[in-house]
């Protein structure tokens, strides 16, 4: 499954939050997850991170594991390819 993941890093903490997220879609992920791309954004969100997990349960366990110290908020969504729309 494709997902796009919209990252804000939390006031206060742009600094080690920034120093994360330069390293987090190199991380070694859990089997089937792998990065597509990822762009720092200016705007509402610090980071677009396009990313493929082979199922929903993978996806939430990324998902956890990079937002459990506290640094960022995310919204996450499924997507597909317009070609296969």
């Amino acid at each position: 499954m494709r997902l796009i993941t919209l990252v804000k890093v939390v006031p206060g903490r742009m600094n080690e939050g920034f120093e994360r997220l330069r390293t987090l879609p190199t991380q070694k992920m859990p089997e089937g997850v792998r990065t597509c791309l990822s762009w720092v954004t200016y705007g509402s969100y610090d980071l677009v991170w396009a990313w493929e997990a082979p199922d929903m349960r993978t996806a939430n366990q990324v998902l956890q594991e990079a937002t459990k110290d506290g640094l960022f908020t995310t919204e996450t969504m499924a997507a597909q390819d317009s070609a296969e729309f």
